[in-house]
């Protein structure tokens, strides 16, 4: 089907929004009305290049080289995890323009407006988590170029991280258009030099040696760091007008996100073949000052605002999961000054999670990428399936924007008996330095879980809503004052 819609019915409503690069944004969880849908695909392509265009995509193509796995498997193992991965991740981008909501108050639907505190509080340790570990990526940097000291430079970064996400969407996606184009030039250049510097014959030498356990927590790492950006997908595409093509979106993104894992990943497994044992930013600089005309000292340059805005999307994302998670037990109004407290209360509790951080940045970043997966995966399979196969993207959105979640319920039990029966079929294979399931263990302590969970969850979420009336369903949500049956057409272009 190719028919696109005008608008999402009962959608004129007055601007509340901010419309000005620099004015502090005021909406969280709110509905984006039409009035102030703006952006192109193009723009979305960009933005989403850049969410993995930091130097802390490199510590994912780290992973496999713990295990003694080779360059070859390495680069296989990424390629087969980032196409998983970004599938599932892409798959969400179309929800953002239809429904005009952010990512995670949509799962009110599949589990109530009560219940989606579970994939909530799930989704708030990976949009923590990331901003995390990308502040830590940009202080390594900040720090190669001002010996500030570890702890300084992770605090100047973390400030100026949550600064860009108070400021809000349309800073941060003007910012990256322009980012986007330095950081390209930047690691073409810095491609060219690893090229041309590193002991080719010594790094592929064993680049055949193969490790079970290597090869799928490479795999696993590749694929969760394209399905952890899945809970910001439409925090950002939301702001899209309604007439945007369902396949061009999820097409923009699957090509930004793609593109910058699978160059910077690959760049990450090279170097920490060619200089094991040394941390990676220090890697990257000395190879580019090798080089010559002050390439490394340039990378760290353009790395610190790259990393920080890369960091600030996933603070401005928590923050959004945090309100929405409020208001299902009380409605309020976000604000401009709530917004900013609750940004700044985020921003304290990464910065401080950062100084107790160990120094091995690769492998806690690699433990981070798994646990993450055990939680997401249920929940992406449950929401994908109800939004293409079961409701075919119809939704009362005045239903979920309701704090008792209207007729979707407090609690809806085909998303939550779902979602708990994917997470306990991963729990055998889990493979953490906490806990070895015991099929993980038979496995030499490989982590399969991500290729279980998924499946099950699709499967189980099916069957518990084969007796889903459509026709009664429409029905109703046509009733709500505001609803997707008009912009839900698009859903269908693929």
């Amino acid at each position: 089907m190719t028919t696109k819609p005008t608008a999402l019915a009962g959608a004129d409503v007055p601007l509340a929004g901010s419309t000005k690069t620099l004015e502090v944004e005021s909406r969280s969880f709110e509905f984006v009305p039409l009035n102030e849908r703006h952006g192109t695909v193009q723009d979305q392509q960009k933005f989403w290049f850049m969410a993995n265009a930091s130097l802390l995509t490199l510590f994912s193509g780290a992973v496999g080289h713990q295990f003694n796995l080779g360059l070859y498997w390495t680069i296989l193992a990424i390629i087969v995890g980032s196409i998983g991965g970004t599938i599932f991740q892409a798959l969400h981008a179309a929800q953002g323009p239809i429904m005009g909501i952010p990512q995670m108050i949509q799962s009110r639907v599949q589990f109530g407006s009560r219940g989606a505190l579970i994939p909530l509080l799930a989704a708030m340790l990976v949009l923590c988590g990331f901003p995390l570990f990308g502040i830590l990526s940009g202080a390594g940097a900040l720090n190669q170029l001002v010996p500030l000291g570890s702890s300084a430079s992770l605090i100047v970064v973390g400030v100026l991280a949550v600064l860009a996400a108070v400021y809000g969407y349309r800073l941060l996606i003007k910012s990256e258009k322009i980012v986007a184009y330095v950081v390209c030039v930047n690691f073409l250049i810095l491609s060219a030099a690893v090229a041309y510097i590193v002991p080719w014959g010594a790094i592929t030498a064993d680049g055949w040696a193969f490790t079970t356990a290597g090869f799928l927590a490479q795999l696993g790492a590749s694929a969760m760091l394209q399905l952890g950006i899945a809970p910001l997908v439409s925090d950002y595409t939301r702001y899209l007008p309604t007439n945007i093509s369902g396949l061009k979106i999820t097409q923009a993104v699957f090509g930004g996100t793609m593109i910058s894992a699978l160059w910077l990943s690959f760049l990450g497994a090279i170097i920490i073949t060619a200089y094991p044992g040394v941390d990676e930013i220090e890697s990257v600089r000395r190879i580019g000052n090798q080089f010559g005309f002050g390439l490394g000292t340039i990378t760290m340059i353009i790395a610190i605002p790259a990393t920080i805005l890369a960091a600030s999307t996933g603070i401005y994302s928590c923050c959004v999961c945090l309100l929405s998670g409020a208001e299902a037990f009380r409605h309020f109004e976000t604000t401009k000054t709530l917004r900013t407290v609750v940004l700044l209360g985020l921003g304290i509790i990464i910065i401080a999670a950062g100084l107790v951080l160990p120094d091995n940045i690769v492998g806690a970043f690699g433990g981070f990428l798994a646990i993450l997966g055990y939680f997401l995966i249920p929940w992406t399979a449950v929401n994908l399936v109800d939004f293409y196969v079961v409701r075919k993207g119809v939704y009362s959105i005045t239903d979920i924007l309701h704090p008792d979640g209207g007729f979707y319920g407090r609690w809806a039990w085909d998303g939550i008996v779902s979602y708990a029966i994917g997470f306990i079929a991963m729990i055998p294979f889990f493979s953490t330095g906490i806990y070895v399931g015991p099929v993980a263990h038979m496995l030499g302590n490989a982590d399969i879980a991500f290729a279980v969970g998924l499946p099950v969850s699709c499967i189980a979420y099916l069957i518990l809503t084969r007796g889903f009336n459509s026709a009664a369903y429409r029905a109703k949500v046509a009733d709500a004052p505001l609803n997707t049956l008009k912009a839900s057409t698009s859903v269908m272009d693929f």
